[in-house]
């Protein structure tokens, strides 16, 4: 039910933005800063973190900027709407990566919120959801 209250949250905040921003089409040669919810869910690991990603036309790289803990993969992009868009990752390892989506609602051109929902991954829980906030540093 929470879930289902803040993707209500969520896509009503996109729909009053909508038409004062834009999600990029592509992610290629864009590096996305993401800070992540510290309070969303005390069972996250990642909570509070800020995260760099670098995008390639396939690939891409994330360092987590309190660790300096890299890792690299491959990712689809897709723009969903004007101003939703949607990432999906295969990170790490090929015998255990993490599987997860990065789901984009712009506030302005280069700022917005998103929700991450993982079904797989090396760090437990590793099915889990939380919000943030991301940049568009080009």
């Amino acid at each position: 039910m929470k879930l289902l209250f803040s993707l209500f949250l969520f896509f009503h905040i996109g729909q009053s933005v909508a038409d004062s921003c834009a999600i990029p089409e592509s992610l290629a040669g864009l590096t996305l800063l993401i800070r992540v919810n510290g309070n969303y869910s005390p069972e996250n690991p990642m909570a509070g973190t800020l995260q760099e990603m670098t995008f390639s036309r396939l690939n891409f790289k994330s360092t987590i900027m309190n660790t300096r803990e890299s890792v690299e993969g491959a990712y689809r992009y897709k723009r969903l709407d004007t101003n939703i868009g949607q990432l999906s990752v295969r990170e790490g390892a090929d015998d255990a990566p993490s599987l997860y989506t990065e789901t984009f609602v712009c506030e302005t051109n280069t700022t917005g919120y998103f929700i991450f929902s993982q079904t797989q991954g090396t760090i437990k829980p590793d099915v889990r959801q939380n919000t943030g906030i991301y940049i568009i540093r080009k």
